[in-house]
């Protein structure tokens, strides 16, 4: 747990990039099951995720399902515990961090494939543009932090939520609208 503070402290300073911050974090599960953890994430969707979610942007994805969007969840988050997201909003796909459960049925604390941040998710969602037939200069990105600027720069409709300030910054500079919440 220290270890994650001090990286924590580090990222804010800009001292630590997100891939090592999210290294820092995916060190929490190693050596410990997946299951109990599977378990908790409905509760804890509907206990801490949902109630917080704007209503603003839940609106937002509604109108873009209805005008027949594909609507993709991209995130560093990891995957278990964003099932019951994708079921209660009825998102299309998600593009995450996915967990490595080693030969022992333990968790490694590392990812089964690149940990969904900066570049890899560009990457992730290019691949997945390109499979599905989506025109990225026709899509929209919706990103609160400035580790959402790598794949905001790749869509046509960059929008701002709830901003952190280096995010607010940079948008201002391009012009990016902002969704009041």
């Amino acid at each position: 747990m220290l270890k994650m503070i001090i990286v924590m402290f580090l990222r804010k300073f800009g001292l630590v990039n997100e891939q090592v911050m999210a290294k820092t974090f995916l060190g929490f599960y190693r050596g410990r099951e997946l299951q109990p953890f599977a378990d908790s994430a409905d509760d804890f969707y509907h206990q801490y995720l949902q109630p917080n979610l704007a209503p603003a942007v839940v609106n937002k994805l509604k109108w873009h399902q209805e005008q027949g969007h594909l609507t993709v969840l991209v995130t560093g988050s990891i995957d278990y515990y964003l099932q019951p997201v994708m079921e209660d909003l009825k998102i299309d796909h998600l593009l995450c961090t996915h967990l490595e459960i080693g030969s022992d049925g333990l968790l490694t604390g590392r990812s089964l494939g690149p940990v969904c941040v900066g570049k890899t998710k560009v990457n992730l969602a290019g691949q997945l543009a390109q499979n599905q037939g989506i025109d990225l200069d026709r899509s929209f990105a919706y990103g609160n932090s400035e580790l959402d600027i790598p794949i905001m720069k790749h869509v046509g409709h960059p929008v701002v939520v709830n901003a952190t300030p280096g995010l607010r910054k940079y948008a201002l500079q391009f012009s990016w609208p902002e969704l009041s919440t």
